[in-house]
């Protein structure tokens, strides 16, 4: 089942491109329209845009969380086209910035030293609509996304494969 998306949308996969077994490390990205989202990947660009479709072709077992307010959802799309569109032409200038790194030595707040995946999610949230989703250790990881829809504080959920699920709370 393919939801219809929403600008804000959140995409969850409990598994990912590194062939880590799926609910271990997983992979997120967010809609910014109902056609198009925006992830960073390990490859360059680090941050592109790309048909929400390709979520859909690439992670079986995923999820779709929505922002139970829109406006914010629509604030925080709009931050994550933002992002895409600096980080492009910091690129097309031979900048790598922001560069993909998992490090925990670089605050989260941080959006050019370094990005990954659900970082990006985060700061789309945070710049965006001002809503800092919540972590339970040092990186924000996909599953922190999938626990933050459980709590129903800032997500709800859309859509969730029935093999969809972490195997560690990290």
């Amino acid at each position: 089942m393919r939801p219809e998306f929403q600008a804000g949308d959140i995409l969850v996969a409990c598994d990912n491109a590194l062939h880590v077994p799926a609910g271990y490390l997983g992979h997120s990205a967010i809609a910014v329209d109902g056609t198009y989202m925006v992830e960073a990947v390990l490859t360059f660009p680090y941050i592109r845009l790309v048909p929400i479709d390709q979520f859909f072709s690439d992670h079986r077992r995923m999820a779709v969380y929505r922002a139970r307010d829109s406006r914010a959802g629509a604030a925080a799309a709009a931050f994550a086209r933002w992002y895409y569109e600096q980080a492009t032409r910091n690129y097309e200038q031979g900048k790598i910035v922001p560069p993909f790194s998992f490090s925990p030595a670089i605050a989260l707040s941080d959006p050019w030293t370094s990005v990954y995946c659900s970082k990006l999610v985060w700061l789309s949230y945070y710049y965006g609509a001002g809503i800092a989703l919540p972590n339970d250790f040092f990186l924000f990881t996909p599953e922190d996304i999938a626990a933050a829809a459980q709590s129903g504080e800032y997500l709800v959920t859309v859509y969730k494969h029935p093999e969809f699920q972490f195997v560690l709370n990290t």
